[in-house]
């Protein structure tokens, strides 16, 4: 999922993560994404990965970086498959 997630951000917003920009790096304040490109990569995940995100995920700081995107996503899913 990191890698496909990876690959889709640097496709749709134009970058590539390197020793700059990192996995962990806040992608709005290395002004990789903006609002709208955030509505997109939520529509993304959520097609993707099955994974309905609430406001938390939202509007908290934890989808800023990949590796939140990433963490938080691994998170809900394991949630959903405890659930389901």
């Amino acid at each position: 999922m990191e890698q496909e997630l990876k690959q889709y951000m640097e496709e749709q917003f134009m970058f590539e993560f390197d020793s700059e920009i990192t996995e962990d790096s806040d992608l709005f304040k290395a002004g990789v994404i903006d609002s709208f490109g955030y509505i997109t990569l939520i529509g993304h995940i959520e097609q993707e990965y099955d994974v309905k995100l609430g406001e938390e995920a939202l509007l908290g700081n934890v989808m800023v970086s990949l590796s939140g995107i990433v963490g938080f996503v691994e998170s809900a899913r394991s949630r959903t498959s405890e659930n389901g």
